[in-house]
């Protein structure tokens, strides 16, 4: 069987352009309907291909495959997790105002979903924890999620909560290990699956922290921590349409970040009108910007 890193598509695509002439029909072939591939016997693969059985039967086995059965599996694994990339539709240019309309939309429906979603009850839970601590660590990795943790930190500083980000998974174990019980760790994962950040959740719990997670509801990252506020979004099948996940990240974030706010109440206020005092000292337009943008 090949590795389980092996990319069987870009393999496929590599010998459609420069393999053998026999390889390059089959790649071809397997290409054009890969969804056909899994499910065809290999008499009708070699009919379509043009080619004979035994080729289909080579073929399989110089990609790292044991015969035509493993070589269906691997390639129904790979249409399992990224079979929109492999064949791309046109981009969808229905909506009203194309491309602006479909961000607009997909970036709505996206926040609507979480808020539809989110219990209010773990929400103020949460914001409570976080009211408290004497240290607020927010932990995400890859694109959306170290977003959202990042963006937790702006938000948390100007309600004068010491608050710090970390997106590289050696720093979020290691500063879990300096985890109390007056830290708290904020955790984000679509998939909860990332292995950094659900180790260093569950190493700040074992020295007393707090721990808090946005994530997929049932993961490995839910099963870690003590807080869960599970949310999932469909990711659809444009892949010309960045992932409309970031934008129910920051909801989740500012729900969190304006919770905590309500509760200290006063002293957040105070630290806010410091921020926005020392805007209008050195931006003209102060009273109608953004806190701190």
């Amino acid at each position: 069987m090949a590795s389980p890193l092996f990319d069987i598509v870009a393999r496929l695509r590599d010998i459609a352009e420069n393999g053998q002439r026999s390889d390059q029909k089959v790649a071809a072939a397997v290409l054009a309907d890969a969804d056909f591939a899994t499910h065809a016997s290999i008499e009708k693969l070699a009919e379509k291909a043009g080619v004979s059985e035994p080729t289909i039967t080579r073929f399989c086995r110089t990609l790292g495959f044991e015969g035509t059965r493993d070589f269906k599996v691997g390639l129904a694994q790979s249409l399992a997790i990224a079979g929109r990339f492999i064949s791309v539709s046109t981009a969808d240019g229905s909506a009203s105002n194309g491309v602006p309309s479909i961000i607009a939309s997909s970036a709505v429906s996206a926040i609507e979903t979480v808020t539809n979603l989110i219990d209010r009850a773990s929400l103020d839970r949460a914001a409570a924890i976080v009211a408290a601590a004497g240290m607020v660590r927010a932990y995400g990795s890859g694109g959306a999620s170290s977003m959202a943790a990042t963006e937790l930190e702006n938000r948390l500083f100007r309600l004068g909560l010491p608050a710090s980000s970390h997106i590289d998974g050696e720093m979020q174990q290691m500063t879990a290990a300096t985890s109390s019980k007056d830290t708290v760790i904020v955790a984000y994962s679509l998939s909860g699956e990332v292995r950094p950040v659900i180790d260093a959740v569950t190493i700040a719990g074992r020295y007393g922290a707090k721990t808090i997670a946005f994530t997929a509801a049932n993961s490995s990252l839910a099963a870690a921590a003590q807080l869960v506020l599970p949310f999932h979004i469909e990711e659809g099948t444009n892949v010309y349409r960045p992932s409309p996940a970031r934008y129910a990240l920051l909801a989740l974030t500012d729900m969190l970040a304006m919770s905590v706010a309500e509760k200290i109440g006063a002293p957040a206020v105070e630290r806010m009108r410091r921020i926005k005092n020392l805007q209008g000292m050195q931006k003209s337009d102060a009273p109608n910007l953004p806190l701190g943008d």
